[in-house]
């Protein structure tokens, strides 16, 4: 049970482990501190909740258009495995009326299992698309996490048949007023084209049986900090 623990959670890690970290790049010298909470939707006792993954996150401005980012998973730390991500927000188009500002977010997840004495490494990239709102600057998103699995075998020997897993998703980030906080809640469509019922996870998606349904509510505060 030791060692079946890790992989089970494992394969829920790799297929949705946490929400975008940052969509919007922070302010200029700006460090956020914050926290995620949630996961892709399986059945449980005979009703869909999704997986309570937990994450801590940091992030500091670079530049008004960039930001250096990274997170240590909980979750997966409770059940044995050192999982963390790292990555960078870069804003390239600005909105304009119609047109929304749009952020790509290259990261890369590692995860090492003690009890199974094996590390793993995935690339993943993030496009998002976002429009600024009101005076305090809200936003709503929406965007694509791309996944990417190097290994050309999974376990038993079988052979990797997705080498890209696509995952749509949806967000919106509230600022507190006059407040450093800042609330997020994200839907993600976690390999919608993929049939959920031959997983040994038991998933569900508002799709039936395509994918599953991750849902993710997250927050931070951000401190001005200068050299």
């Amino acid at each position: 049970m030791r060692v079946l623990l890790p992989i089970v959670f494992i394969s829920f890690l790799i297929t949705g482990c946490s929400s975008t970290r940052f969509v919007e790049p922070l302010e200029k010298d700006q460090l956020s501190i914050g926290a995620g909470f949630g996961g892709p939707t399986i059945e449980f006792a005979g009703a869909p909740i999704p997986l309570p993954l937990t994450s801590i996150e940091v992030g500091y401005g670079l530049d008004s258009n960039l930001t250096i980012h990274g997170g240590w998973h909980t979750t997966a730390a409770f059940f044995g495995n050192a999982q963390i991500d790292a990555g960078v927000t870069y804003q390239f188009i600005d909105q304009n009326k119609y047109i929304p500002n749009v952020s790509v977010s290259p990261s890369l997840n590692f995860i090492y299992s003690f009890d199974a004495k094996a590390a793993r490494l995935w690339p993943i990239l993030d496009l998002n698309a976002y429009w600024n709102y009101g005076k305090r600057r809200n936003y709503f998103y929406v965007g694509f996490n791309n996944y990417f699995e190097m290994r050309q075998m999974m376990a038993n020997e079988q052979e990797q048949m997705h080498h890209w897993i696509f995952n749509p998703q949806i967000g919106h980030v509230i600022k507190g007023k006059k407040s450093p906080w800042k609330f997020s809640v994200e839907l993600k469509l976690i390999a919608p084209y993929l049939d959920n019922t031959k997983a040994f996870v038991p998933y569900k998606s508002v799709l039936g049986k395509w994918g599953s349904t991750g849902f993710y509510l997250g927050f931070r505060r951000a401190l001005n900090f200068k050299k």
